[in-house]
């Protein structure tokens, strides 16, 4: 990447299958993303994800905003030489995936936000801050307040998300189980690639990400032309379902799916997810 930084990707599948680039949420790395695809068995696609600015094996951007996945996603295209692809993003990558539609529309054929949320502030009075749980509302607030403010939350909540009391907290009962589920494959997954320790700070990276969802995102929902699908559990104990249902009038060829039982992470969604994102392709 540009002034020596570096991204680390992760591609699986079939590699003359249509292209979908996944984008994870916060804190965390691609590799989750690549551990859904596996357990899902979706070979009627290949899946590059990447670990975003900070975290895991990539290069730390501070001040960076939510525009600015744009070049790493366009990166990523060029090297593969794809000139189209689909795009899904995850909680904090959600509205990651929502910009790269809007400022690549020509690369870009369908995009999925996952679980995510809107902007700090948005047309008719909505306001990041009303809907979550009580703990995510804590931490837009705190962010609104400045970096410091981020930093103390990730020290005091975030940097503790496998404590059993704060998971109650944030993911439904749904969430956890999956999660057990899944444990031993992203392990066995991880060992197999021998990933090193990230160089980086998670501390730092999620400090970014939190100041970057306060500040304005540097483009328009009603730009986005590529088929939209916003998907949300209605279990899910950290976005508020508000989020997702005035996202999708704000964009102009959206539409929005609720899940019962379903919470916040929808990794069992993940073929559902991929067969709508390539489905063009595979309609001969």
């Amino acid at each position: 990447m540009p002034q020596g930084r570096t991204v680390r990707a992760y591609e699986v599948g079939p590699p003359d299958a249509p292209l979908v680039v996944g984008i994870h949420g916060t804190p965390s790395t691609g590799l989750g993303q690549i551990v859904n695809y596996v357990a899902s068995g979706a070979l009627f696609c290949r899946h590059v994800a990447f670990d975003r600015p900070g975290y895991g094996g990539s290069t730390p951007q501070p001040g960076r905003k939510i525009r600015d996945i744009v070049p790493v996603v366009e990166a990523i295209l060029d090297h593969l030489s794809v000139d189209i692809a689909a795009v899904y993003g995850h909680s904090g990558g959600g509205m990651l995936a929502l910009a790269t539609a809007a400022l690549l529309p020509k690369r870009i054929s369908r995009a999925v936000c996952s679980a995510g949320n809107g902007p700090n502030f948005g047309p008719g009075g909505f306001d990041y801050a009303d809907g979550p749980s009580p703990l995510m509302r804590e931490e837009i607030v705190e962010a609104r307040k400045g970096p410091e403010s981020s930093r103390e939350f990730y020290r005091r909540v975030a940097s503790k998300l496998r404590d059993p009391e704060i998971e109650k907290q944030l993911y439904s009962e749904n969430d956890r189980r999956v999660a057990c589920l899944l444990a031993p494959l992203r392990d066995q997954i991880a060992q197999q690639l021998a990933l090193p320790d990230s160089p980086y700070s998670e501390e730092d990276a999620y400090v970014d990400d939190a100041q970057s969802w306060v500040s304005p995102w540097g483009f328009d929902l009603g730009s986005i032309t590529a088929p939209t699908r916003i998907l949300y559990g209605l279990e899910d104990l950290m976005a508020a379902r508000r989020h997702s249902e005035w996202l999708k009038t704000q964009i102009p060829n959206a539409s929005l799916a609720l899940f019962p039982h379903f919470g916040h992470n929808l990794n069992q969604l993940m073929p559902h997810m991929l067969a709508w994102l390539v489905q063009d392709e595979l309609l001969f």
